[in-house]
């Protein structure tokens, strides 16, 4: 396998453990529609600041959010580049999936 080649399995390998944690999923889904700040990441997820603000480190830093300062309170967003855009894709799937089986 070739060098390049590698790389890329390794970015994306990156972008797909963002969806090893169901905390993980549920913070995208909850950014799904706006931004949104830590605080009200944490109670919609139900877990604690803390807890969240490591998630959304990790996330920021494998591309998938990004984030704005306003005072003394941060803000997170989807980011508008493919890696988002494919787990976006991904979350769609499953809830067309999920809207399936509850139609059956």
């Amino acid at each position: 396998m070739d060098a390049e080649l590698r790389v890329l399995a390794e970015c994306q390998a990156a972008i797909c453990s963002v969806f090893a944690n169901p905390r993980r999923v549920m913070i995208l889904w909850t950014l799904a529609e706006r931004e949104k700040s830590v605080s009200e990441i944490a109670s919609a997820v139900g877990i604690s600041l803390q807890n969240t603000s490591q998630h959304l480190q990790l996330m920021k830093g494998r591309g998938v959010l990004d984030s704005r300062r306003e005072a003394q309170t941060i803000y997170y967003r989807l980011a508008e580049n493919e890696p988002a855009k494919s787990c976006l894709l991904l979350m769609q799937a499953h809830q067309a999936k999920a809207n399936r089986k509850r139609s059956i």
